[in-house]
């Protein structure tokens, strides 16, 4: 009866552990949860805070230091090549359009003419 009594009380310890251990780990989880919210957070923060100074360069309102000239020549360069995609792009629609504008003329055409052969 003895042995029984403390192999009980010592599956209870265990239990007792496996539960704090448990309940650690599913802080741990909320706690790593919330951290990734949180850097989600400071990296918005970042882009918004850069955004709103590039804007501000861009404007003349704010001059940057020398240590960071080469950074907004970066910045320029990208928006220089984006720019000239955004540009292709649209060329490529355009000429697209015409073709069919084209086609569309071209149908008309040939429908009316198909028409006058019936008759």
């Amino acid at each position: 009866m003895k042995q029984l009594t403390e192999a009980w009380r010592a599956a209870q310890a265990q239990l007792s552990e496996l539960r704090a251990a448990v309940e650690r780990t599913g802080e741990m989880a909320k706690l790593k949860v919330e951290s990734e919210f949180l850097h989600r957070d400071l990296d918005r923060a970042y882009r918004d805070l850069g955004e709103a100074v590039w804007s501000q360069v861009k404007k003349g309102n704010l001059e940057l230091p020398r240590q960071l000239q080469a950074a907004a020549k970066a910045v320029e360069e990208v928006e220089r090549r984006q720019a000239e995609q955004a540009a292709a792009i649209n060329e490529i629609l355009s000429e697209g359009t015409e073709v069919a504008g084209r086609l569309r003329g071209e149908k008309a055409k040939t429908a009316v003419a198909a028409k006058g052969k019936k008759r």
